[in-house]
C-alpha cells in the first residue's frame, strides 16, 4: 500500500484526500498532509508519491523525505524552479497554469476544468497515456483538480 504525502492549503485537503482515496482505492490513512508544525512526526515516513501544491519553508526535512520517494508531483506555479529536485532519484510530473507543466489546465469554468496532459505520461504500471484533453466536472479550484488529475494519471487511473 503506497503512502502518498500532499503539501497543501487546508482548504483543499479533503478534496485532495477523498479523490485520491477513492479513485486508487486506498485507506484515508495512507494518504498524509505534510505541514511544517507536524514534519518532524513524520519525517522518517517512506513516501512513494510526494504531492507539492504550496510552497514549504522547511526545505532541509522535505530534501531529506525527498531521498526515499519515487515520485514528485509538483505545482510550477508555486515552486518555480524544480532544479533543486533534479538531484534525487525521483520521477517529477508537474501541473499548473504555466505552460511548461505537463498536466495543465485549458479551460476554468464554474462546473470545472478542462484538463490538458500536454506530454506523454508513463504511469507506475508502465501504461503509456498520450497528450489529451480531458474534462473534470467540480467546482474545487483549478490547482486542486489539476494536482489530483496528475496523480492519478501516474497511478494509471482514469479520470
Amino acid at each position: 500500500m503506497p503512502f502518498i504525502g500532499v503539501i497543501a492549503d487546508e482548504k483543499n485537503e479533503n478534496f485532495i484526500r477523498r479523490e485520491i482515496v477513492e479513485k486508487l482505492k486506498l485507506r484515508e490513512s495512507s494518504v498524509l498532509f505534510i505541514k511544517e508544525k507536524s514534519i518532524e512526526n513524520i519525517k522518517n515516513i517512506k513516501f512513494e508519491t510526494i504531492i507539492i501544491d504550496r510552497k514549504f519553508k522547511n526545505m532541509e526535512i522535505l530534501k531529506k523525505m525527498l531521498q526515499n520517494t519515487n515520485y514528485l508531483v509538483i505545482n510550477t506555479d508555486r515552486i518555480k524552479s524544480i532544479e533543486m529536485f533534479k538531484e534525487y532519484n525521483l520521477k517529477i510530473f508537474t501541473f499548473g497554469f504555466n505552460s511548461k507543466a505537463v498536466v495543465t489546465a485549458s479551460s476554468v469554468t464554474e462546473d470545472g476544468v478542462l484538463i490538458c496532459v500536454g506530454n506523454e505520461i508513463k504511469s507506475i504500471d508502465g501504461k503509456v497515456i498520450e497528450p489529451q484533453e480531458i474534462r473534470v466536472i467540480s467546482e474545487e479550484n483549478a490547482e486542486s483538480i489539476m494536482a489530483v488529475a496528475c496523480t492519478l494519471l501516474i497511478y494509471g487511473v482514469e479520470i
